[in-house]
């Protein structure tokens, strides 16, 4: 497909995987994902020298326009929540 695909990492997290944001031809995928309502902003400590500012804006926008998983409601059930649901 020709695509650049770059990360920027920001280190690794407490399990040691990398924290980064995915660019593909220049475009940040991850801010995408948040704004289409296909994703949400991790809420634990950011990683050092990210600004997490953008992504809480683009949340609260998907959210607002009740897009994709935000369509749900009140049914909706972050990863974070449902995890703590199975134990």
């Amino acid at each position: 497909m020709n695509k650049s695909v770059d990360v920027k990492s920001y280190g690794t997290g407490r399990y040691g995987r990398t924290l980064g944001v995915v660019f593909v031809n220049g475009k940040n995928v991850n801010l995408e994902m948040i704004k289409a309502g296909l994703a949400e902003v991790y809420r634990g400590r950011p990683a050092k020298g990210f600004d997490n500012g953008p992504y809480l804006k683009a949340e609260a926008e998907a959210r607002e326009a009740k897009i994709n998983m935000w369509s749900l409601g009140d049914k909706y059930i972050s990863p974070k929540a449902w995890r703590k649901m199975q134990k």
